[in-house]
C-alpha cells in the first residue's frame, strides 16, 4: 500500500514539473518559473487541460521584477499563442507596468554613463531611443560576440542606425 502511495506522488511531482508549457524567462530556472503563481504571468492560456503560461514577470512573493519584466516585453514576439488576441491583452498588461516604471526612472534622470559592457536592461532603457525590445537585442549581441571594444561598435546591433546612434553616444561608454 505505501508503495502504491509513493508511486502516486512520484507521478503527480513529475506531472507537476513537465505538465506545464513554461514562458520565456531570463535568469530564471525552470524551477522558479514551474512554482510561480498563475498571477506572476501576463496570461494564462488553456488547452486540453494543459496550462500555457506566458511572460513572467513577478517573483515568488508576488514582486514585479523589472528586469524580468523588459526582457518579456523584449522578447514578446517570440511567444506562441493559442489565442493571438492573447498577446495584445498580456502586452497591455505588460506595458501599463513598463509605463509606471519607466516614469520613475525617467524622474530621477539618467545618473552619468552606462556602460554597454556591463548594462543591465534595466541600465539600457534609460538611455534614449532604447525601449525594451533594442535592450534586448544589446545584451544579446554582447552575449554572441563577446565585450564592445569601443562605443561605435554598438552600432552592429540590429536596430541601432545613425539616429539612435547619435542619440545615445553621449551617455554610453564601454569601460
Amino acid at each position: 500500500m505505501k508503495r502504491n502511495h509513493c508511486i502516486l506522488l512520484f507521478s503527480f511531482f513529475i506531472l507537476f514539473l513537465f505538465g506545464e508549457s513554461f514562458a520565456i524567462c531570463q535568469g530564471w530556472t525552470d524551477l522558479t518559473i514551474r512554482l510561480l503563481s498563475d498571477s506572476s504571468f501576463a496570461v494564462v492560456e488553456a488547452k486540453a487541460g494543459e496550462k500555457i503560461r506566458h511572460c513572467p514577470h513577478h517573483d515568488s512573493n508576488g514582486k514585479l521584477d523589472e528586469e524580468q519584466l523588459i526582457y518579456v516585453l523584449g522578447t514578446l514576439d517570440r511567444e506562441t499563442w493559442l489565442d493571438p488576441e492573447n498577446e495584445e491583452v498580456a502586452e497591455k498588461h505588460l506595458e501599463n507596468h513598463y509605463d509606471k516604471f519607466i516614469a520613475k526612472v525617467m524622474e530621477k534622470g539618467l545618473q552619468g554613463t552606462v556602460n554597454i559592457n556591463r548594462a543591465s536592461l534595466t541600465d539600457l532603457v534609460t538611455l534614449p531611443d532604447v525601449g525594451p525590445v533594442l535592450a534586448v537585442k544589446i545584451v544579446e549581441y554582447r552575449n554572441m560576440y563577446g565585450l564592445f571594444e569601443k562605443i561605435e561598435d554598438i552600432r552592429k546591433v540590429q536596430g541601432i542606425g545613425s539616429s539612435t546612434f547619435n542619440a545615445i553616444k553621449h551617455y554610453i561608454t564601454v569601460n
